[in-house]
């Protein structure tokens, strides 16, 4: 039981390791785009994978791993950022190399980089369905949460509708309910002042 429970733990820290590296991600992107329609379907995007973390986190406290989860978290960030460093390394080395030695080299990392996220989707696909089966509720709430964001972004995408008063994200609206949090009171951060899941739990909080 011991050693499932540490494994349950270790696939969600490296599920959530993933998650919060996608939203870091889309949160850098979000801050280059000028304020509009893009911008603001990234921020919905960012605000389902926060949702996404908080029910791993919960699914972790209700089954008593949250210190394996954060020690796999932990390592994967740093195989992560570790891999990133020796793939720039070894571009600066390519770069000093004739053209066609460059070329070659660019194109053996990018397979390289293809197998590894291909292996990366596969351990993150098994994880996720033992996640799923342990967390139950938990584990559906998140996929939810990531199904209706990604159906926002395809309407905002394909029809540009206009953004519902109050100024907030769908999600930060359904955090607001569970939360009981009043959004006429929460100051937004978000582009043009939306507000985001992230100014919910602030209030909320306060």
């Amino acid at each position: 039981m011991e050693n499932a429970q540490d494994f349950y733990g270790q696939s969600l820290g490296r599920i959530k390791s993933q998650a919060q590296g996608y939203r870091e991600q889309l949160e850098q992107y979000a801050q280059q785009l000028p304020e509009g329609n893009e911008q603001a379907q990234i921020q919905e995007m960012v605000d389902s994978y926060m949702e996404l973390e908080g029910s791993m986190d919960q699914a972790a406290q209700d089954a008593g791993v949250e210190e394996a989860m954060n020690q796999a978290s932990q390592q994967t960030m740093e195989q992560m950022q570790q891999f990133a460093q020796e793939s720039a390394q070894k571009a600066q080395d390519a770069a000093g190399q004739a053209a066609g030695q460059a070329q070659q080299v660019a194109g053996q990392a990018t397979d390289q980089a293809g197998q590894v996220a291909g292996q990366a989707q596969e351990a993150a696909g098994g994880a996720a369905q033992q996640a799923q089966d342990t967390a139950g509720q938990a584990a559906q709430q998140g996929q939810q949460a990531a199904g209706q964001a990604a159906q926002q972004g395809q309407q905002a995408a394909g029809g540009g509708q206009q953004q519902q008063q109050p100024n907030a994200t769908q999600a930060a609206e359904q955090k607001a309910q569970e939360l009981g949090v009043d959004l006429s009171q929460v100051q937004g951060s978000g582009a043009g002042g939306r507000i985001t899941v992230r100014d919910v739990i602030a209030a909320s909080n306060q």
